[in-house]
This record gives structure tokens, sequence and C-alpha cells, in this order.
């Protein structure tokens, strides 16, 4: 098995004893706010906020009918999670909240300033924060979960908004204190009094993050019960480093019986736990699981795109079934392996806006590598998941992920930027379009704006004003080539030197800089399930675009969510309970061209004009938005349906069934309908 390991740097080990000090992350993060898309990626948040996102608490009942906001009355589970989800947008931080403040939208920042409010302003006098359990009973243990969500939302609001920072913190200690009494008595719950306790079993580690910032940043001299806490919540919590991450125990191919330590969030979550945990414990052991269960998973259910396959629960290599960039920041954070941020960068650029339409108001529960069509398929062929799963709608499986679904970007764009504490340095780590101002060290004022269209085109042009001496660092991903350079300040442009942890170091001086690096990338063609091949150019995937109709329906709820409430809430107002949501619509894609195709890889050819373009359009990943394209020599060939999808691709080279042509290869973000691991010909 390749390791990630030893590319890591043996400065981040240390010891620690009982309730000592934290071992310090590598690079430490930059509050939210301080960095804020540009360009096209400026363009892409705005198209969030005018979608679906941003108007989710305008008429998603899930949203402004929770019992999380004032007014409201319902939930789709016993998990409570809805509007927690929705605060920010994801399983961990910088969502909603981190939107509103990159976008500086007055709307989006009066949402959740209402549910800041009306959260902290209802806090019970023990500290308990939001709605009590389901039944009143007090034989059913607090939920505690969901509030790991809406922890993490106050951290982000506390960092973006300095007039709220005391009143949130204050707020979270107390919440903490009431959280270790609670597990210091053992009364916190488990999976024995209900399925909504397993997740706070198996998701500690998103509480833990919670506890490390407040550490961090606010302790208020409660350094003790802090970390305790952590330990406290980890060793009464799923051991994925023991129990499930091991050769023994991990598995291998698609599961077939369902757990919630198999379930594809639960372990996207997981990755970084035991990152978390080394924090504390300070034990290498904690470092090996972290870089093991990167390389299983990505072994063994990995995809072309850069995520790995999970329809609900782990699916496998086959690339006909399917969070983790914010994990893998985390952990780049605390270790600083640059393959991390590659991988990051390759979700960001191709996984993440596959799954949704361009216009952001239609999304999939789940997306195919290869995806010949996005419709009903009954029976399903996914894992545990509904017919109606890839179809691009409102709730085409479960309101999870309509709560949830914009989340990478704001996380992304959150953490394109973080310091070097060794040097007080800035580094420019998940490379784009981007503005940042703030203070690095202890009183540099550094403003920078980078101009760029990466990923598609490879070249960043930087202004940066500093009011003392900058060393600033930029992150070379591994598939740059010897042929790039760099130019400071309009001087004669040089190779490329990296440091160890692939930064290139620019030294600046007080005042304006200029730096323009332009990186070179060659063309990758990655060996696949059943030799099939995955085309990469850069930070960007290629695939096959198939053309399609598109069928336009209203948008129609869960069904199982609806039955879900209604059994919940006998009472639910009838407004809650319509079939379709009346503000969205669904769509059916269906190819309109042969979809059995193999490609003669020797034949492919890079359209590039990038060079040619100075803005790109406002839907970047619309149909034709992109610069770089490709084509490829193509013919038809034997390629079964299988459970209603393409089977597996079968095993290369192919036969073809009749005459070669040409087909496009686009960047897989943009193509809804797709091969994205492509069987391979030899042309006779």
């Amino acid at each position: 098995m390749k390791t990630l390991l030893p590319l890591l740097s043996t400065a981040c080990f240390g010891v620690l004893s009982t309730f000592g000090a934290l071992v310090a992350p590598v690079y430490n993060r930059i509050p939210t706010g301080a960095i804020k898309p540009a360009g096209w990626a400026l363009d892409q948040g705005n198209v969030q906020a005018g979608g679906l996102a941003g108007h989710l608490m305008d008429f998603d009942s899930y949203v402004n009918g929770s019992i999380w906001v004032e007014g409201g009355s319902i939930e789709y589970s016993a998990m409570h999670e809805s509007a927690p989800y929705w605060l920010q947008f994801s399983n961990d931080s910088n969502g909603m909240v981190a939107l509103a403040f990159q976008l500086e939208d007055e709307r989006l920042l009066g949402q959740v300033r209402a549910f800041l409010d009306w959260t902290l302003d209802h806090q019970g006098d023990d500290g308990w924060i939001g709605p009590e359990v389901l039944d009143g009973s007090s034989d059913v243990p607090r939920l505690t979960w969901p509030r790991y969500l809406v922890l993490m939302g106050l951290v982000q609001y506390a960092e973006a908004d300095s007039s709220q920072t005391e009143r949130i913190v204050d707020a979270m200690h107390k919440f903490i204190t009431l959280v270790h009494s609670t597990w210091s008595s053992g009364s916190e719950g488990d999976p024995a009094d209900g399925f909504q306790f397993e997740y706070q079993y198996v998701r500690w580690e998103e509480l833990v993050y919670s506890l490390q910032w407040l550490y961090d940043n606010h302790p208020n001299g409660r350094e003790d019960l802090l970390i305790e806490t952590m330990q406290l919540v980890r060793d009464s919590g799923f051991s994925w480093k023991d129990d499930w991450y091991t050769e023994a125990s991990f598995a291998r191919e698609a599961v077939t019986s369902f757990f919630s330590y198999t379930h594809g969030v639960n372990n996207a979550e997981a990755l970084k736990s035991e990152a978390l945990a080394y924090r504390f414990t300070g034990d290498p052991a904690d470092v090996q699981s972290t870089f093991d269960r990167l390389d299983m998973i990505y072994q063994y259910h990995g995809r072309a795109s850069g995520t790995f396959s999970a329809d609900e629960h782990l699916a496998g290599l086959g690339p006909s079934r399917g969070e983790q960039i914010f994990s893998l920041a985390i952990i780049y954070q605390i270790f600083g392996n640059n393959s991390l941020a590659d991988r990051a960068e390759k979700i960001a650029y191709n996984a993440l806006p596959a799954g949704i339409m361009h216009d952001w108001w239609s999304h999939q529960y789940d997306q195919e590598v290869n995806q010949i069509w996005a419709q009903e398929m009954d029976p399903s062929p996914w894992g545990n998941n509904g017919p109606r799963s890839n179809v691009f709608g409102f709730e085409p499986n479960y309101p999870c992920c309509t709560a949830n679904h914009p989340q990478a970007y704001p996380k992304f764009w959150a953490h394109a930027f973080m310091t070097d504490p060794a040097d007080d340095g800035l580094l420019h780590v998940f490379l784009g379009p981007y503005t940042y101002s703030g203070i690095v060290g202890a009183s540099n004022q550094v403003d920078v704006v980078v101009d760029t269209i990466y990923p598609f085109n490879n070249t960043l042009k930087y202004q940066i004003t500093t009011s003392e001496p900058l060393v600033f660092k930029i992150r070379i991903p591994d598939w740059v080539t010897e042929e790039s350079v760099i130019s400071v300040n309009g001087e004669e442009t040089t190779a490329l030197t990296l440091d160890d942890a692939n930064f290139q170091v620019v030294e600046l001086s007080e005042g304006s800089s200029t730096i323009v690096l332009s990186l070179h990338a060659v063309l990758d063609i990655e060996k696949r399930f059943n030799d099939a091949v995955a085309i990469n150019y850069g930070a960007l995937n290629y695939a096959i675009e198939l053309s399609y109709n598109n069928t336009v329906t209203e948008g129609l709820r869960s069904e199982q969510a609806l039955n879900d409430v209604k059994t919940l809430y006998p009472n639910a107002p009838a407004e809650y309970l319509t079939p379709y949501d009346n503000h969205t619509k669904d769509h059916t894609l269906l190819p309109t061209m042969e979809w059995r195709l193999a490609i003669d890889p020797s034949t492919i050819e890079i359209v590039d004009r990038s060079s040619e373009v100075s803005k790109l359009p406002f839907y970047v990943w619309a149909a034709g938005s992109q610069p770089i394209t490709m084509t490829a020599t193509a013919c038809q060939i034997d390629w079964e349906i299988f459970s209603g999808t393409a089977a597996s691709p079968p095993q290369s080279p192919n036969t073809c069934a009749g005459d070669t042509f040409e087909v496009k290869l686009v960047p897989f973000g943009a193509a809804k309908l797709r091969l994205g691991e492509i069987p391979t010909m030899i042309i006779a």
C-alpha cells in the first residue's frame, strides 16, 4: 500500500503528559472573513447566494420551520440537525456563516445574525443550547450531537464579527461546562438510546474541533477542563483508530451491511479524528492512523475526481456508484503534507461542481464518475439510497443534503491561506483567485490580491502590500513540472526552488510587490478499475462529455422525510408537508448520443484557449464555459447495463464495434453526463 506518512516532517511530533499543552499545528488557520473569493470564485459565491443555498431560509420548511429557529415546530428526524446543517451548510464549519461574511451579503448576514441571537438569547441556565429532547421525557438523554454543528458555526461567527466574540465565547464555555459534567457522569447517551445518538458516538471529532479552537484562542483559564473534555468524548466514542481503520476491519469493497461507521459522510468526518486527537495525546500512533486511513479509503474506494465513493455507505472502486475537503484542510494544517492539499483542490475543482447544476438551484444525492443518465432508477442501483438519488433536484433522496449541499466552497476558500508560526510567514495553500487582508505575526498588515483563472489556467499574478517585510510562501502542487517559472517585481523569470514542504518562498520587503507564477502541467493518464483511464491535466480531471435532453419538473420533496415528520409531529402545519417544494425544479437528464465508448489515449489533443481569456463566464461550471478542453479518437464498444446504470468499465483494451470518431473531453465538474473512468481501445 502506498503510504503518505514518510512525506511528513518529523518536526510535528510531540509528547504530552495528562493536561499538558496541546501540540501546536504546523500551520495556523486564518479567521473567517479575512480571506474572500475573487474573480470566478467570487462569481461562484454569488451564484450560491442567489441559488438554492441562499434561499433555504426563505422557503424550506426544514430550515425556516425548524425547532431551532423562532416560531419553528418541526424537524425531519430526531437528530435535530436541519437548521444546524443550514447554519454551516455542512457537517463542519465554514458554511452559511462563512459565505455571508466572505460575500459581505447583507441578506445572508441578517439571517445568520437572527439565528445567532435566537440561539444565544435562549440558552438554558445550565448552559444547554437549542431545543430539548423531542418528547420531553426524562428517560431520554439530551442529544448533544447537533450542538457540535452549531458550535462550529459559532466559531466562525466569533472570528468574523469581533463585536460578538465575547458573547459567543462565554456561551460556548457555559455549554462546555455542561458537556464536561454530562460526560463525566456517563449520562451523554449512546446508540442504545436511539439511532440519533449514533452520530454523537461516531463523530466526536466535531466537538473536539471546537474545544481546540477555544483552547487556542479563548481558553479563559480553563485549559485543563477543555483537554479533559476532549479526552472524555474521544474515550466514550467510537474508536476509528482501533475498530475500523485497521487492516483487519476496514472494508476493501462495497459494504452490504450498514453501520454508522460504514456511512460515507461519517468516514469523511473521521479522516481528521486522530489528527485532532494527536494534539492532546502527542501519540505518534495517532499520526500513523491518520495517514493509514487516507491510504485505505482512497485505495479501496477512491474516485478519479478526487473523492471516495459512498452511496450512503462505502461503495468500492466501481465508478458507477457514489465531506472531506474540510477534513483534508484540517489534517494539512496540523501536519503539512502537500498531497492532502492537492487532494482538497482536486475535490473542489472536480467532484464538487459535478454534483450540482451550474446555477446552484438543484443538486444530486449520489453522483457517478461514469454517469450516463440522471433519472429515477427503480430498483435503485445504490447501496442504501432511493431511486431518485442521482436526479438533479431539491430533495433527490433526503433533506440533509439540501440543507448542507453548498458547504464546500466557503470552507475551501476559508482555508486558502494559512500562516506559519515558525517565521510569521503567510502561505497560499489552495490555489485560486482570492483577496486577503489581515495582520500577520504581531503587527504586519498584509493585503494580497490573487488574479488568476486557476485551475482553468496555471498562471497566478499576486499584488501584495505589507507594512513590514514578509515571508510569502506559495504551495506548489505535486503535478507541477520543472518548466514552471516565477518572476518577482518584474525581474527576469527563474525556475522554482521549493523548500522541503513544497513551498516557493519569496522574501518581500515592506511596501508593494508583484509576483507572477507560471505553473507547467503535462497530460497525466491514470490507470483505474479494469484498466480504464482517468485523464488529468493540472488540478482538473477530464471526462467525455455526453450530450443530453433535460426534462424539467416541479421540485419533489423526500417522501421518507415527510413521513418521518408526520410521525414525529402529528400536528405539524399542513404548509410544511407539501409534496412539492413549489420554488425549485428537478432535472432528469437523458443522453442524446452513444455512451458505450472507448478511446485511444495516445490520440488525446489539448485545446487550450486560456491565454485568450481574462474573465470567465459568470456560470463557470456551465457547459462550454471552460477554456481548456480535449479531443480524442473513440469508438463504440460492448458495455452492459447493470442495476439500471452503466456497469463497471469492461476490461481494457477493448475491440471497436464500428468506425472511429472524435469525442470531446471537458472538465469533470462541467459534464453532468459523462465518462470519467474511460475504457481504452487501440486503433488497428
